[in-house]
């Protein structure tokens, strides 16, 4: 946890997202678990909704998102 300090709290999330996708794929690797389309998909959503927060939208300024 020492670069959270260091990062913005968007990709800090990001981080912590993957991490959890990481744990889902090696448990299938490692026990045998099934990683069926449903945990893929739900998977990629959380990554998109994690990049969506860190990617700038054209318009959008900080301050109209206050």
């Amino acid at each position: 946890m020492w670069a959270t300090v260091r990062l913005d709290p968007a990709r800090t999330g990001i981080l912590l997202m993957s991490e959890v996708l990481v744990g889902a794929a090696s448990a299938a690797l490692l026990a045998g678990e099934l990683l069926d389309r449903p945990k893929l998909i739900g998977g990629a959503l959380v990554l998109v909704a994690g990049l969506l927060e860190v990617c700038p939208v054209k318009g959008r300024t900080t301050e109209s998102r206050r």
